[in-house]
């Protein structure tokens, strides 16, 4: 028997259930109810779209530098 990475099976539990998405076609409902959940604790989470970074930023950073407080990816190169 092959061991289990924990965080390989997180994932693959997290991605099996799925919905149709207007914008993205299927997403899966798990990184849905996950990023929910992070919100709900008062974080979002932003990714740098030039190296995938992931960052997570409370609530009252987004209001002390004016972003909104949603999930979102960051492009830096929108900000020169």
């Amino acid at each position: 028997m092959l061991a289990k990475d924990p965080t390989e099976e997180l994932v693959y539990h997290l991605m099996r259930a799925k919905k149709c998405s207007l914008h993205f076609g299927e997403i899966s409902l798990g990184v849905k109810n996950l990023l929910d959940a992070i919100k709900e604790q008062g974080c979002v989470v932003h990714l740098n779209s030039s190296n995938q970074e992931i960052n997570l930023i409370r609530k009252q950073e987004c209001e002390s530098i004016g972003i909104e407080f949603e999930h979102q990816v960051f492009d830096p190169d929108s900000f020169h």
